[in-house]
């Protein structure tokens, strides 16, 4: 995953002095990869050791392996001139600007959530799900959209899912759970608090709880017991939940075919039937 993701979805995670120096970084990313952890502290106000729990807080082992990565992220963004694509649409942009930044974005935020993917917490989720005697999926707004659309597919292979787009109506739901289901979260800041309380109150009642949030730490993913970490990058002029929005479903999409190929033989024979129900209702052209 770009090391500019991390810092920018690892924000709200962050203490005032790890903001400062993620603020540096990304206002002076040539400049920083010649620096030292001491002059990195100098130039961005903090100290030495917050330069090395930040690097810690991403991942690294140290500043020196984060540097190595930043190198790496400014290679690349030359090569595929993407200063000039990764900037925020603007309303002075054309359509063909705006198509062309949108398919980086889009491209972008898959090849780094599926960088992002815990194989092993997929497959407890997955093996979760597989056990559970219901599934509650949770999630509002555009989160919401992604919630109907796992609850559609799960419902296909004959999972008993249950999902609604009424937010008082999903902590109702919550509140009658049982140890034998699953609660799936779904909120890409992990900070949703409608999201936040059904999920909460599911694990109250012993189930097993699942978030699918942005890459860092949250209070989604902290209630959690498996979190599915996605990238993705809020625009500053937002049309919408964009590449958020398209992270959530390939995370879901992985979690759902990874369920339907446990029983392949089984789901394939209940996805033929659902497709053949509805292709009963399409017009034939004479």
């Amino acid at each position: 995953m770009s090391i500019l993701l991390k810092i920018r979805g690892s924000r709200d995670s962050l203490t005032q002095s790890e903001i400062k120096i993620s603020d540096y970084i990304l206002s002076n990313k040539e400049e920083v990869i010649n620096l030292s952890a001491q002059n990195l502290a100098k130039n961005s106000n903090t100290s030495p050791a917050s330069v090395i729990r930040f690097s810690k807080k991403l991942g690294y082992s140290g500043f020196n392996e984060m540097k190595v990565d930043l190198i790496k992220d400014i290679t690349t963004r030359k090569t595929l001139d993407v200063d000039n694509i990764y900037e925020d649409i603007t309303i002075n942009d054309s359509i063909d600007q705006v198509i062309e930044k949108l398919e980086y974005e889009n491209i972008d935020v898959i090849k780094n959530t599926v960088k992002l993917l815990d194989k092993d917490e997929i497959q407890k989720a997955v093996n979760c799900i597989i056990n559970s005697k219901k599934i509650y999926i949770f999630g509002v707004g555009a989160s919401g959209l992604v919630a109907k659309d796992l609850q559609y597919k799960l419902m296909r292979i004959k999972k008993m899912a249950m999902f609604e787009f009424d937010s008082h109506t999903q902590l109702s739901l919550s509140a009658n759970m049982e140890k034998d289901d699953v609660a799936i979260g779904i909120s890409y800041s992990g900070r949703t608090l409608e999201t936040f309380k059904a999920l909460e109150q599911a694990k109250s009642k012993g189930a097993c709880t699942i978030s699918i949030t942005n890459f860092g730490k949250n209070p989604l993913s902290d209630i959690s017991d498996i979190n599915i970490f996605i990238a993705g990058r809020e625009q500053k002029v937002r049309v919408g939940a964009i590449t958020s929005r398209i992270a959530q479903l390939i995370a879901i999409d992985v979690i759902f075919v990874a369920i339907s190929k446990n029983n392949f033989e089984l789901t394939s024979n209940y996805i033929k039937n659902t497709r053949n129900i509805v292709e009963e209702l399409k017009i034939n052209k004479k």
